[in-house]
């Protein structure tokens, strides 16, 4: 059996501006732009929402030219996994979506973080 590398970003939304502004830590708390170089099959990259309130809704993705990006969100919808699970050389544009959990039918999607694959 061989370890997954994991990812951890935590997502914040403010909302009140228009558009909605997004900011990223780390797994370590250091500010970031949110986008990633992955160099290892089946990479798990984890956005979770900072802010209370508010919920993701599926990402939209582009790029993905090997479609080998999967992602996936909790049943509470307060973090996103995308699996990257083959590493082809190919930049994605990964758009975060999030709403209001009270009012889901009005999206706020980010600016692009980018997934980078580069082979070993």
């Amino acid at each position: 059996m061989t370890d997954t590398t994991k990812i951890d970003f935590t997502v914040y939304v403010d909302i009140t501006t228009s558009p909605a502004t997004y900011t990223y830590t780390d797994a370590q708390g250091v500010s970031c732009d949110g986008s990633v170089t992955v160099s290892e099959d089946n990479t798990q990259i984890v956005y979770t929402l900072g802010t209370s309130g508010l919920i993701f809704l599926p990402p939209t993705i582009t790029g993905d030219t090997g479609g080998d990006l999967r992602p996936s969100i909790t049943t509470d919808k307060q973090c996103l996994t995308i699996v990257d699970s083959d590493i082809d050389n190919e930049n994605a544009c990964l758009i975060l979506v999030v709403a209001e959990a009270s009012n889901p039918n009005v999206p706020y999607p980010s600016p692009d973080p980018m997934i980078r694959n580069v082979p070993r």
